[in-house]
């Protein structure tokens, strides 16, 4: 029998001692602090072990490990297997000189493995491709799911930081662990794509703890990662460019079709200038116009006098409501030559991409040319850095010369409510508020049809439109003289 005594440095070298020796048959004791630890001495061995109902796990020589560190030892191993957990690679992590959590990590490595449980690529795959692609379903009705959220996720999974952990299971990731993953975003991608990253892994986690807790490692796992908060703070977007500004910005694109550093003629499309000009003159988010196909811009025939009718499907807005702008006369003849050099080449888009993609198919041009031909204008890509080219924008006296397509957004808002008596007019406009059915793609017909109705409010639409769209012509038309002395002022090198 043991002697139940509290355990003291003076037990281990009565022990040592006794093993040393080697003619002692069986002696135990039994620590009173720590339930089922034992010291225990048998012929030349020296040993601490663990009682836990019927197992009895071994610790260790005795020589390792001081009183104070077995009775931590025992408290781990103890919990380990009343949670079903086999602590023997526990153990041997810790010999070899592990910590206490590298330790632990190998325990919850083995037992992930032997139940085939996620690791955190998995997890980030089975999210994209069983939530995030399905779509929600919202009010009764399944909504198709966003692109540019898919986009962003894929993007995620592919970055360096989320690959340098992707093959850890779910169970192993901690506080630690996601925290290094965010800081390391920050520094390689910036605050944007930090907080974007931690919270699609965060969504991933709770998802699958409320969905595939036994397969991904999550039963009984309180969800600690809502407490891990982005470093990031967004900042309020207060760029407010003028009417003026972005007149004179297309002027600028139209006149400057090739830009010095460029090894060969490559010239700005008609395409990426038709886009600029759409996206202006009807205020709408990028990922809304881009995919517009020739047949759902058509002309008004009700309304008569070259008005036209642009439609986007619930897929591509971001309220997820198939949504109708009248485009006035003047707005329609800029971009109608986009639907005949569309239908003369045979494709669907409006605003189809210059090179072909995969089984030589042309897809719709990509979201950031717009923002691309910005950044050429304003000298900032690589090419025209190389080329010790100026801030065309700013030399133009443009006041807001870092304006995106988005903040255009913000002066249609801000102008359409002093001009006009119906401040909701704008709002139409922007898709802020009113409703529409989940209707995928229609005709002509049908399209007339969606317009007309009450819920799209076409009257109160064109309130705000004619004007804007007019404004924004007159602004451009008066800029190009003043663009043109500019560039040849500049030289030839534009």
């Amino acid at each position: 029998m043991a002697i139940r005594e509290i355990l003291t440095g003076q037990h281990l070298q009565d022990a040592l001692r006794l093993a040393e020796l080697g003619k002692t048959d069986l002696q135990e004791w039994s620590d009173v602090r720590e339930p089922g630890l034992r010291l225990r001495v048998r012929r030349h061995n020296a040993t601490w072990v663990l009682k836990y109902a019927s197992s009895t796990v071994t610790l260790g020589p005795a020589n390792r490990w001081t009183v104070g560190e077995t009775r931590k030892m025992g408290s781990h191993i103890r919990a380990m297997l009343k949670s079903g957990l086999d602590p023997r690679p526990w153990i041997d992590a810790r010999l070899a000189g592990a910590t206490v959590e590298e330790a632990a990590g190998v325990v919850l490595r083995r037992a992930g493995k032997q139940n085939h449980e996620w690791n955190l690529l998995t997890l980030m795959e089975r999210y994209r491709d069983d939530h995030i692609k399905v779509g929600r379903i919202v009010r009764g009705k399944r909504r198709a799911p966003s692109k540019k959220t898919l986009k962003d996720v894929e993007s995620a999974i592919l970055q360096q930081p989320f690959v340098d952990i992707s093959a850890l299971l779910v169970r192993e990731l901690d506080e630690r662990a996601l925290e290094s993953y965010r800081n390391k975003i920050l520094s390689l991608h910036g605050g944007s794509a930090s907080r974007k990253g931690l919270a699609y892994v965060k969504a991933a986690l709770s998802w699958a703890r409320k969905h595939h807790s036994a397969d991904a490692g999550l039963v009984g796992v309180s969800q600690w990662w809502r407490d891990v908060a982005s470093l990031h703070v967004e900042k309020t977007r207060d760029r407010f460019p003028s009417v003026e500004d972005l007149g004179m910005t297309i002027a600028l694109a139209e006149i400057v079709r090739r830009l010095p550093g460029r090894s060969i003629n490559s010239r700005t499309s008609d395409t990426t200038l038709k886009a600029l000009w759409m996206m202006v003159l009807t205020s709408q988010r990028r990922e809304a116009l881009i995919s517009t196909e020739v047949g759902e811009l058509i002309f008004d025939e009700r309304a008569g006098d070259g008005w036209g009718i642009l439609y986007r499907p619930p897929h591509v807005m971001k309220s997820r409501r198939e949504h109708v702008l009248p485009l006035p006369p003047r707005a329609m003849n800029i971009i109608a030559s986009s639907i005949t050099a569309s239908r003369s080449s045979g494709t669907n888009w409006l605003f189809p991409a210059t090179r072909k993609g995969k089984n030589e198919e042309i897809n719709h041009m990509d979201g950031s040319s717009v923002n691309k031909l910005l950044e050429r204008l304003r000298g900032r890509d690589e090419k025209s850095q190389s080329a010790t080219m100026p801030n065309l924008l700013t030399l133009a006296g443009i006041e807001e010369p870092n304006w995106s397509p988005h903040d255009a957004r913000t002066t249609f808002a801000t102008m359409v409510e002093d001009w006009t008596t119906r401040g909701d007019a704008a709002s139409a406009v922007l898709d802020h508020e009113g409703s529409g059915s989940e209707i995928v793609s229609r005709g002509a017909a049908a399209i007339t049809r969606t317009a007309y109705s009450q819920s799209q409010r076409l009257a109160l639409k064109r309130i705000a439109m004619e004007p804007w769209c007019n404004a924004i012509i007159d602004a451009v038309e008066e800029a190009r003289p003043r663009a043109r002395v500019l560039i040849e002022k500049m030289g030839t090198g534009l």
